[in-house]
């Protein structure tokens, strides 16, 4: 027969994992303030999310250039990248037909979504070292529950208290490694990879954009020869 599963249950202890979990919270809003640790949640809620979408945002800057070649940015009214920023740097060029203004929109756009990325990563990472505090916390509350004048319960009570006092322990160095810290590790990394082929797409469509420009004047440049 196969050896029996070991049984956990005795591990999951509901009052030790709540002063472990909203110390933490808590203490990491003190820290960095409510707004940010929502948009740190915002953030990390976002991983579950599909990535960012290449093929999808590289067909809908294609097009979108097809139809300012063909009818010019003024009247071209093609349909927006699902990518926030690509579809801003395209909504800009089509509102304002200046290519220097791409770069700008660009420069601007990448600096903010760094800062939300950083900020967002920040936070799990206080979160991290905060966790195995509270879980150092609910040790000493534990213990502190010990009481040596409970009589015949004595042993009961003193097992009771120092499980929950280890317990929370456990609870803080899990809660800080292998929730707070991979959370910052996977915001980095999809921060950087959706950022890298965001502005390759960006790069490519400034490009073509400035070689559309480049015709387009030498085209007029030319009528003006022949008139």
């Amino acid at each position: 027969m196969p050896p029996a599963l070991p049984n956990l249950s005795h591990l999951f202890d509901p009052g030790s994992l709540g002063i472990v979990v909203v110390g933490t919270v808590l203490a990491t809003v003190a820290r960095c303030g409510w707004r940010d640790f929502g948009a740190a949640i915002k953030v990390a809620s976002g991983l579950v999310r599909r990535p960012f979408q290449i093929e999808a945002n590289r067909k809908a800057l294609a097009k979108a250039l097809s139809a300012i070649q063909r009818d010019g940015h003024h009247r071209a009214d093609p349909a927006l990248p699902p990518d926030r920023a690509l579809s801003l740097m395209l909504e800009t060029y089509l509102r304002h037909g200046a290519p220097e203004a791409l770069g700008q929109v660009r420069r601007a756009e990448r600096a903010l979504d760094e800062a939300r990325r950083v900020s967002a990563a920040q936070v799990f990472v206080w979160s991290g070292e905060l966790a195995p505090v509270f879980g150092l916390i609910g040790t000493l509350y534990g213990l502190a529950q010990i009481d040596p004048a409970a009589g015949a319960d004595a042993t009961a009570m003193i097992m009771g208290a120092v499980s929950s006092a280890v317990l929370t322990s456990l609870y803080g160095a899990l809660l800080a490694h292998l929730v707070c810290y991979p959370l910052a590790s996977a915001i980095e990394r999809r921060g950087l990879i959706e950022e890298q082929n965001r502005e390759t797409l960006a790069e490519w469509f400034i490009a073509q954009i400035d070689l559309t420009d480049v015709a387009a004047n030498a085209r007029r440049a030319h009528l003006r020869e022949v008139t």
